[in-house]
């Protein structure tokens, strides 16, 4: 296999190898012979030199097909899973959607921007397409700054941004930017979060992505692993008797507990541990459903616990189509059978994709390997 960064599906290329590894190869593009149906201009003027972004030169749906494709070949090449349905992906806004940015800054060169594709430098941004136009606006506050002075403070030459529904905030206390805890409505729901801790990056999305976790779930307990300040915990506690949220952090964990709060949710226990610590407490509960969205790693060392517990059902939420096979195949190893994958595009113009699994308890045996039904 040859990984050539930019290419569009039925170019016609002249390439010059750069790297070869055992089973993968990488290529640069050299000349376009003939340019593909599927490109288009990009509508960033960095794009190439920005590493944020790597498929602004495919056509919107184009880069929907591929995400699809991302996901059905993780699923079968990792997972070992022959899923025979189809995947569906629900699309976002193309530009202007990124409530969430690290804005990088060079004290040397007094670039403010991101980093460059494969690289730590940075690469100098005076206005960046898929961010929204308040993080836009603090992008351009930042950059107007004196920054030989005002950076001082940043240890990492990091600044962490994100934006909600009545303003943004920084992580850095310079003079000027604004900081403190930022609000946004969910589904009738309010969340309360910082640019600190974690929160999805594509506001527009939450929604969607909120419908399907959790819209068709109820019954008497839920368990909430890797719960974050509490997206799904709290919108399952309108149809669940009982929720149970688990989240390592504990500044994210407080923020999960307020949001409980803040919406006068009483059937909600937040546990600040990890999932190990918290597994013997949780065996104990009979869970009818076990939601978890872990960081991009994975969720390896939940799968004993999840195996122990036989929850009825799991929904598993996942920003990383290879890890979330290699989880999927655990599980399937361990008798649970996956009968739904949906994609969502949080992250137009990138390579990443959202993706929900669910799965249900099936045989106490595994095959390693599961058939969707059409």
């Amino acid at each position: 296999m040859v990984f050539i960064p930019f290419a569009a599906p039925g170019d016609r290329l002249r390439v010059r190898l750069v790297e070869r590894r055992k089973h993968l190869a990488r290529a640069t593009i050299e000349e376009i012979i003939s340019p593909s149906k599927l490109r288009r201009d990009p509508p960033c003027e960095y794009f190439g030199e920005c590493g944020g972004c790597q498929l602004q030169h495919l056509n919107y749906d184009s880069q929907l097909e591929a995400k699809i494709g991302f996901v059905r070949d993780s699923l079968e090449r990792i997972g070992h899973i022959r899923w025979t349905g189809p995947i569906e992906i629900e699309p976002s806004r193309e530009l202007g959607y990124r409530s969430r940015a690290r804005v990088q800054i060079d004290r040397r060169t007094g670039s403010v921007g991101f980093k460059r594709a494969r690289s730590n430098s940075v690469c100098d941004i005076t206005q960046c397409p898929v961010l929204s136009p308040e993080l836009n606006d603090l992008l351009h506050q930042i950059r107007a700054m004196d920054l030989s002075a005002s950076s001082r403070g940043l240890l990492s030459g990091e600044i962490e941004a994100a934006a909600g529904d009545q303003g943004v905030s920084a992580s850095a206390r310079l003079t000027g930017l604004p900081t403190g805890d930022l609000e946004i409505e969910v589904e009738g729901l309010w969340f309360s979060f910082s640019p600190k801790v974690f929160f999805q990056s594509n506001s527009t999305m939450l929604s969607p992505l909120v419908r399907e976790v959790v819209g068709r779930e109820g019954g008497s307990v839920a368990i909430d692993l890797y719960a974050g300040v509490g997206l799904f915990t709290i919108p399952m506690a309108r149809s669940f008797d009982s929720v149970v949220a688990v989240e390592a952090d504990d500044r994210t964990a407080a923020y999960a507990r307020r949001n409980v709060a803040r919406n006068g949710v009483t059937n909600v226990r937040v546990m600040c541990t990890t999932v190990q610590g918290a597994s013997r407490q949780l065996g104990e509960l009979g869970a009818g459903l076990i939601v978890l969205d872990p960081p991009r790693r994975g969720a390896a060392e939940a799968i004993p616990m999840l195996a122990a517990m036989r929850p009825e059902r799991i929904v598993y939420v996942s920003c990383d189509p290879v890890t979330l096979s290699r989880d999927l195949r655990s599980l399937v190893e361990h008798g649970f059978e996956v009968v739904g994958v949906k994609a969502f595009d949080l992250f137009p113009q990138t390579y990443h994709v959202e993706t929900v699994a669910r799965l249900v308890a099936g045989p106490r045996v595994g095959s390693g390997v599961v058939n969707s039904s059409d």
